[in-house]
């Protein structure tokens, strides 16, 4: 048992079978073409006998369904044909043309069709176009048997078109194609976070910068930091008299220079002890500065009751302790000297110790405002690079999305491809046969050595 039209055509091409309108319009379309190429022989297999009544010229009413008539008979008699701007002169019995029942005349006008002399039984030989209903029918009913594989040719190479034609513009290419669009465009937005956060990073630079270059002009070599830690330098040297030996501490020089507190001390320690009767080597003086003796010559004095003798003794030991005691007194203001020197120096020292502290301060205030700039970017740096990770996912979700749409490119390429040579292959099949059921022949071409193929409609 033959396959139904539509089978057929889906054998050929991959067709969906449920196309059915489609496929209609693509067989009654190719039955028409292919009529339109059958010799006189064939296109009597096509036609079918049609009847009516001839009218007076201008009353036609009989409406010619295409235009392939074959012949138009009355009763018997074969009707010749005449233009349709003649039938007046046909229906005039003093013309020459004038049409009898032995010799009846045809013409269209219009889409109509009329004989003449009117009120003759007529009938036409007219060709039909079949109609089909492709899931059933398995051949083309009013239509020569040789023909029908010609019709399925031509459903099957209008079949492949429509294939080709869905493979450029796949709906799952588009879906992804509109998902890569999404992707991208959100990316393009975190990108502006991105940008957004950048800036401001850069703005906390700025100001990082800015307290940065405070924090130099304060803290470089000829800043005020740098001139108050000098001026505490200055301030203790002023405590050494040669660089190495110390003018107020450490070595024998603070003791004899001359110029020196600590001498100047020493000389009136000196002065007292040699009154008190040592010398500066811890040997006694003689016994007339010596105060030991004269305080024991006292007391044997008195011992001997010679008052006016001890009382002169007495009087020259208070003389010689008066005489210590200003030699103390001259030790303890050169003392007095020394520590004031120390304290004035230390008070210096002290005030730009105490400026150099404020400076630091100033300074340490200053590193962690740089600091906290510093952080501020680095936030803003960190969510940046959070949008990035962000937007290198999206990117890969876009790219998943392309290799997507480059797989699906490269099945439909190679299926357009297949639907492309069994097209070409089906037409030159087609062409063949229409040529071959027309009669006609492959003419040698003018470009030379080729031939051409006659234009059809498929």
């Amino acid at each position: 048992m033959a396959e139904a039209l539509r089978d057929q055509v889906d054998a050929l091409t991959g067709f969906s079978t449920t196309e059915d309108l489609a496929l209609k319009d693509w067989f009654e379309a190719g039955i028409k073409e292919v009529i339109n190429y059958m010799p006189p022989k064939l296109l009597k297999l096509c036609a079918s006998m049609q009847t009516f009544t001839s009218v007076a010229a201008g009353s036609e009413a009989e409406t010619l369904n295409t235009g392939k008539l074959l012949s138009v008979l009355s009763t018997n008699t074969r009707c010749r044909e005449i233009a349709s701007d003649l039938k007046g002169r046909a229906s005039d019995s003093d013309d020459i043309l004038y049409a009898t029942s032995t010799d009846p005349v045809f013409y269209v006008e219009a889409n109509l069709i009329n004989a003449l002399p009117s009120g003759l039984s007529c009938k036409y030989e007219e060709v039909q176009y079949p109609t089909v209903t492709v899931a059933s029918d398995t051949a083309i009913a009013v239509f020569p048997d040789e023909a029908e594989y010609l019709v399925v040719l031509y459903a099957a190479i209008k079949a492949l078109q429509v294939l080709m034609n869905d493979k450029a513009g796949n709906s799952a290419i588009t879906t992804a194609l509109t998902a890569v669009n999404t992707e991208l465009d959100e990316t393009q937005a975190v990108c502006d976070k991105i940008d957004a956060d950048l800036v401001l990073a850069k703005a906390e630079v700025v100001l990082a910068k800015a307290e940065a270059a405070e924090l130099a002009t304060q803290t470089d070599n000829t800043g005020d930091y740098e001139t108050a830690l000098d001026a505490i330098n200055t301030a203790l040297d002023k405590m050494r008299a040669d660089g190495d030996d110390p003018a107020l501490f450490g070595d024998e020089s603070t003791y004899t220079t001359s110029s020196s507190a600590m001498t100047r001390v020493k000389t009136s320690l000196d002065n007292a002890i040699g009154l008190i009767g040592f010398t500066t080597d811890g040997d006694k003086y003689a016994a007339a500065y010596d105060l030991e003796a004269n305080m024991l010559d006292i007391d044997t004095e008195l011992t001997n009751e010679d008052i006016e003798l001890a009382g002169a003794r007495m009087q020259q030991a208070q003389i010689q302790m008066s005489a210590v005691s200003s030699h103390l007194s001259v030790a303890q203001a050169h003392i007095s000297e020394w520590n004031t020197m120390v304290q004035t120096l230390s008070a210096e020292v002290n005030g730009f110790v105490a400026e150099a502290q404020a400076r630091g301060g100033f300074s340490a205030a200053k590193a962690r405002a740089v600091q906290g700039h510093i952080s501020t970017a680095q936030t803003y740096v960190s969510s940046a690079q959070g949008f990035s990770t962000e937007v290198q996912t999206k990117i890969g979700i876009a790219n998943g999305y392309i290799a997507e749409i480059n797989s699906r490119l490269s099945v439909d390429s190679t299926e357009y491809t297949w639907y492309e040579k069994q097209q070409a292959k089906l037409q030159s099949d087609y062409d063949r046969g229409l040529m071959a059921l027309s009669g006609r022949q492959f003419a040698p071409s003018r470009a030379g050595g080729q031939y051409e193929r006659p234009r059809v409609g498929a």
